[in-house]
């Protein structure tokens, strides 16, 4: 089940595109045992490197600490 929260997730993008933006929707996002994931979205999107094994998933780590994106 997509995630709450108040707008979609941006990413600018460090290894796939240097410099792109990307904006992840909320109903990409999902939260199974406190980890979020948008696995789905990173494979339809073609994010790789750095930025599919570390960048988004500490950004979604930080969002959920921080409660900025919970499970409905």
């Amino acid at each position: 089940m997509p995630v709450v929260g108040a707008s979609p997730v941006t990413v600018i993008s460090e290894s796939t595109a240097p410099g792109k933006q990307y904006q992840i929707p909320l109903s990409a996002i999902t939260i199974a045992n406190g980890v979020a994931t948008c696995a789905a979205w990173i494979t339809a999107v073609g994010v790789t490197g750095k930025d599919q094994t570390d960048l988004i998933p500490a950004l979604l780590k930080s969002l959920v600490a921080h409660g900025l994106i919970t499970a409905p």
